[in-house]
């Protein structure tokens, strides 16, 4: 009798196992890890919350390098999904590495909410980023010098591949420590009045203005067409994706996450 207790016993232990086994595997591989660049990084956040809503048990592990560092990352299997803003990165990724672009990061200019400038024309930009327009007086504004703002390095080399080289003797704005470029270019424009900057749009703080250009803002009717300034934002994977990172990456692709994207201020593709 007590042979055939222990073995009920046992029996009972081992279904309860294998009923419990699998759900705690779904929810310890229900996570995933995600290298970003700081231009990526804001818009990967509010996707994973949007998603976290309708999966509790869901989490994004965030890791942030330099520009394209994450990605290459990813491609190599070291994070399960790299993120970055970037124009033509499918032909620079090592072999085996996918690529998604799923939506379009707008580059904007941003200035000190006292300057009276509003909009810039594309000459305008071309005398400034070539260092030719060195004072707001020359494009209607206060009499102060123009200092740049360029932090971000992708973001400013996608501007200068369509406007012009930057001028040699450019007055610029650094920062005198390591700082997130995105953040830190709306602090440097909040802080001084004659400052311009090249920010993602929807990552600007309230306290800066955005100027229009040739009387355009990026949106889903002008982006790519009378506004020209974006880049590309990507999602990399070392081969096809399974598991949580699959099912996330669709999600980025749903009407849902559209409006996540719309109201960070990006346009889905």
């Amino acid at each position: 009798m007590k042979r055939f207790k222990y073995a009920i016993g046992t029996v009972l232990a081992l279904a309860a196992f294998y009923l419990v086994a699998p759900f705690t595997a779904a929810a310890a591989g229900n996570s995933v890890t995600i290298a970003a660049d700081p231009c990526s990084a804001p818009l990967i956040q509010k996707l994973a919350e949007a998603y976290t809503l309708k999966h509790r048990d869901f989490k994004a592990e965030v890791s942030t390098f330099s520009c394209t560092l994450g990605v290459y990352k990813a491609a190599k299997g070291e994070f399960e999904i790299g993120v970055s803003t970037q124009n033509g990165l499918t032909s620079n990724l090592p072999k085996g590495a996918v690529n998604r672009v799923v939506a379009k990061s707008p580059i904007v200019l941003i200035v000190n909410r006292t300057n009276t400038v509003n909009n810039l024309s594309y000459r305008d930009l071309h005398g400034i980023l070539s260092g030719n327009i060195k004072n707001w007086k020359e494009v209607g504004g206060k009499d102060l010098e123009i200092k740049n703002v360029m932090l971000e390095p992708c973001v400013r080399h996608t501007i200068s591949k369509q406007v012009v080289m930057y001028g040699e003797n450019l007055a610029t704005l650094l920062p005198g420590k390591k700082v997130n470029p995105v953040t830190y270019t709306n602090t440097m424009v909040e802080e001084n009045e004659g400052a311009i900057g090249q920010q993602i749009y929807g990552y600007d703080s309230g306290n800066v203005l955005v100027l229009t250009i040739d009387g355009a803002l990026p949106d889903e009717k002008t982006l790519g067409k009378t506004y020209t300034f974006y880049q590309d934002y990507n999602i990399v994977t070392r081969g096809e994706p399974a598991g949580a990172a699959k099912e996330f990456i669709e999600f980025v692709s749903s009407p849902e996450a559209s409006d996540v994207m719309k109201s960070m201020k990006h346009v889905s593709n």
